[in-house]
């Protein structure tokens, strides 16, 4: 499957990682060498956390933090 993170990054090859029912706000996605990535879903609910009136809106690429696609090499053994 492909997703576009909360950075607008396009990620190819992914597995979907299917969150606890309290985060239907989110998409969170594996690619192939174990990295996690979380994607807002197609319709943000608000939830009971305080966010009740605001609606997520995708970041932009360049505020992406700087280690953002670093690969933890145990991490990444687990996986492949």
């Amino acid at each position: 499957m492909d997703f576009t993170d909360v950075y607008g990054i396009k990620h190819e090859n992914c597995t979907l990682i299917t969150p606890t029912e309290e985060y239907r706000r989110i998409i969170i996605f594996m690619d192939s060498v174990g990295r996690r990535f979380v994607a807002i879903s197609p319709n943000p609910e608000p939830t009971k956390y305080g966010s009740a009136k605001s609606h997520w809106k995708q970041g932009k690429p360049n505020d992406a933090p700087k280690e953002y696609f670093h690969i933890d090499k145990k991490a990444a053994n687990q996986y492949g």
